[in-house]
């Protein structure tokens, strides 16, 4: 079996208001499943709860079921006006080696998921716009 864990986050920000998409790969069995696969309900594992940070500052934060799909995908949207927003680098900016000083760069969004079995998985995303903040 693939080893569990959250494969993307990908966050776009417009108006102050930032989306982002989480993907996860995770076998998210229910306890059914688990019965008819192995015989014992125990076995079951799904994710059981999310929860995504900006800093100290929670986001986003939900408990889940059972009944999500395998790999599922996850949406939210927050608003991010008291966040530092960094600039995202474009196609010829990234082949031309361009890198971004530090002092510019966003503030993290960090996802955090647990699962039935104790599990946890994480991975962060720089909060970052391709268009300027006017």
């Amino acid at each position: 079996m693939a080893k569990s864990k959250i494969t993307a986050i990908k966050v776009k920000i417009k108006n102050d208001i930032a989306t982002a998409k989480m993907v996860f790969s995770h076998p998210m069995m229910t306890y059914n499943q688990a019965k008819t696969k192995t015989g014992n309900s125990d076995d079951a594992n799904f994710i059981t709860h999310i929860t995504a940070n900006v800093g100290e500052e929670v986001v986003f934060d939900v408990s889940t079921s059972q009944f999500f799909s395998k790999n599922p995908i996850f949406k939210f949207q927050f608003k991010c006006d008291s966040f530092k927003i960094g600039r995202k680098l474009m196609g010829r900016e990234i082949d031309n080696g361009v890198v971004i000083d530090a002092s510019k760069k966003g503030d993290l969004l960090t996802i955090t998921a647990t699962d039935r079995k104790g599990n946890t998985y994480k991975k962060s995303v720089e909060l970052a716009s391709r268009k300027k903040k006017r």
